[in-house]
């Protein structure tokens, strides 16, 4: 496992795709927060640094499933699973690999997305007049609900693609769903209710704000830790199915 393990770290590390792709989330964290900041003023109320640090959680979180995608499919994009499986035979160590490195990558991403956000967005909006409590319960619980949900996200990623194992069709199909499904689901009336329980839905309730401006109050989700756990849970139904289907396919 150990030695799975340094393989799939060298894998994530030597490739262009994850330092392209933290910089893509890095750059997107800092324009939401520039242009948060920039256009938010005191008269109209609202918390826009809990908005900022939002925004910076949702890109990291969607570039670090698609990375766990990457991480699974590029195996078979660029055939070498079957040197990876040889080398590793119990391939069930491989995903296991594959799903620490993920882990340990989120959280990373998450640190540095939400750490840049904050570092612009925080004294900006305080020179404007805004109330910055740091320490606040709500500040706190966006922060490290937003890192561990950016993390479990890059075990969903690495989930999707044992199952789907086509590259194309696993990061298309995560970004039409995080961007475009869950969004539409939670407007129709009579769905809301089941958008708290959707993998969206429970990262929200990770990284709720406490601004009700910034609630949509049609939609009443999870308590935070019922969310972390929810999508938590998701994460491990992912991960344990994918390896199964990964143990029996063919590698061919």
């Amino acid at each position: 496992m150990t030695a799975a393990l340094r393989a799939e770290v060298r894998k994530l590390l030597t490739t262009q795709v994850c330092f392209w792709l933290a910089l893509l989330g890095l750059g997107l964290s800092v324009l939401i927060a520039c242009l948060v900041s920039g256009f938010s003023k005191v008269t109209d109320g609202g918390a826009p640094l809990d908005g900022a640090l939002n925004a910076a959680i949702g890109f990291s979180s969607l570039i670090a499933a698609v990375l766990g995608v990457i991480g699974l499919t590029g195996e078979y994009r660029h055939l070498t699973a079957t040197p990876t499986f040889l080398a590793v035979p119990r391939r069930g160590r491989v995903v296991g690999a594959k799903l620490v490195t993920h882990v340990i990558a989120g959280l990373l991403l998450g640190v540095l997305c939400v750490g840049a956000s904050l570092a612009v967005a925080a004294p900006w909006l305080d020179s404007k007049g805004f109330p910055i409590d740091l320490g606040s319960d709500s500040t706190r619980r966006i922060i490290l609900g937003g890192i561990l949900s950016v993390a479990i996200f890059g075990v969903i990623g690495v989930g999707v693609g044992a199952l789907l194992r086509n590259q194309v069709a696993a990061v298309v199909g995560i970004v039409i769903y995080l961007f475009v499904a869950e969004p539409i689901l939670s407007a129709i009336p009579g769905v809301q209710k089941a958008y708290p329980y959707l993998p969206g839905g429970a990262s929200s309730a990770m990284t709720t704000s406490s601004d009700p401006n910034q609630q949509n109050p049609n939609v009443d989700l999870l308590e935070p830790w019922q969310g972390g756990l929810l999508l938590l849970g998701y994460g491990l139904a992912f991960a344990i199915l994918g390896s199964l289907l990964t143990v029996r396919r063919d590698v061919t």
